[in-house]
């Protein structure tokens, strides 16, 4: 993680330190993977970053539970997916610990922003099938990432 959240709760920061290196991108015999943890997802520049390594995949492990603004999420990684043409595919645990209760629903998205699938809450695998070749060719449908201006954006 990158960004350690601490709210009621989630006291990650008393369990957590912040990565030292940033976000991670990985090379498979799939292709190019970035990894962003749970809370890092709300920040735009841990999709922006990894993207901008070349990940054509973003994997998000997280942990979201009953009591969050889950549609708001779905949104937030179909966004993010469709600004950064790249899948996204989130993992959300089930069940409860204490008095937690986490939500499941983990999703796949497309480049475009679609839903290619969303689980329900109970335990299960999900398997897909995901040409990464689409995220370089949204890319180039819309090519939201080479026409940016870094000159224009804020620096400390």
């Amino acid at each position: 993680m990158v960004h350690i959240m601490q709210v009621e709760r989630f006291y990650e920061q008393d369990h957590y330190t912040p990565s030292e290196d940033g976000f991670k991108v990985f090379d498979t015999p799939f292709g190019k993977v970035g990894i962003v943890i749970c809370f890092d997802r709300h920040l735009p520049e841990s999709i922006r970053t990894c993207t901008l390594k070349g990940a054509q995949l973003i994997i998000i492990p997280t942990a979201n539970t009953l009591a969050e603004p889950l549609e708001m999420f779905k949104w937030e990684l179909r966004v993010q997916a469709f600004q950064n043409n790249v899948f996204v595919a989130m993992c959300n645990r089930v069940g409860r610990e204490d008095k937690m209760y986490f939500c499941g629903q983990s999703l796949i998205v497309s480049p475009d922003g679609d839903i290619l699938f969303k689980a329900n809450s109970s335990e299960q695998l999900i398997t897909a099938e995901l040409d990464l070749l689409l995220a370089a060719i949204s890319r180039c449908k819309r090519p939201y990432i080479t026409t940016r201006r870094n000159d224009g954006y804020y620096r400390k």
